[in-house]
């Protein structure tokens, strides 16, 4: 063997461990989550500082500085209380206005997952969730209709259009839309090519695909919207 080849084996082990530090960090932000990876606690008060979820490693931020209208509420349901701290807190539209949106940070031709999680929990104390009914809109564009919503969650994934994308609950005179969580999620270029800035996904369907845990974060998603 030549010292070529010997210094080459050398360094070999050097070079493995240095491309998997790198492929690890591909996408992350030093120290914290991927750029874009947004998690919000809507309805926590603004005096209330960020907060790490146990159980996920996900920190969550009040949502103030991503809406301008509603009213911050807490759940009232003693089952609901038992759910993670980001379902505790509402933020509620009430029929004042028509459209009320969270205005999330992107950057355009970037693909994006968003999720709002609803948990109605009496927050109202008017214990009507069943006759609750309101739309989503992915900018200007319909996403689904929200019915029912005691324990819903709704994702799509987009193609940013500019440097930020609003997510709105539209009432549609059946009640008082509300959300509890708002998650944005950045997605690789090469994922989902049927998604371009003029075509959306909704999720249709969750499955897990041989994962043990009982926390599934990873959605399949196949209805256009």
């Amino acid at each position: 063997m030549s010292r070529f080849q010997q210094v080459s084996m050398a360094l070999l082990p050097l070079f493995v461990a240095l491309l998997s530090a790198a492929l690890q960090t591909v996408g992350q932000s030093p120290g914290g989550p991927p750029a874009g990876f947004l998690s919000i606690d809507c309805g926590r008060e603004a005096n209330f500082s960020d907060y790490t979820d146990p159980k996920t490693g996900i920190v969550y931020v009040p949502d103030g500085q991503y809406v301008d209208s509603g009213e911050n509420h807490r759940i009232t349901n003693e089952k609901a209380k038992t759910k993670s701290t980001d379902l505790q807190t509402v933020r509620s539209f009430p029929p004042s206005g028509l459209r009320n949106c969270y205005t999330l940070p992107t950057r355009k031709g970037a693909k994006y997952l968003v999720r709002l999680i609803f948990v109605y929990g009496n927050y109202d104390g008017e214990d009507n969730a069943s006759i609750l009914k309101f739309d989503l809109h992915l900018g200007a564009h319909f996403w689904t209709t929200v019915e029912n919503p005691s324990d819903r969650v709704y994702e799509a994934i987009f193609m940013a259009w500019a440097r930020w994308a609003p997510v709105c609950l539209i009432n549609t005179g059946s009640g008082t839309p509300f959300v509890n969580t708002v998650e944005l999620r950045p997605l690789g270029d090469a994922l989902y090519p049927t998604v371009m800035a003029n075509q959306s996904m909704s999720k249709r369907v969750r499955c897990s695909l041989g994962e043990t845990k009982s926390y599934i974060t990873r959605c399949y998603i196949d209805s256009l919207v």
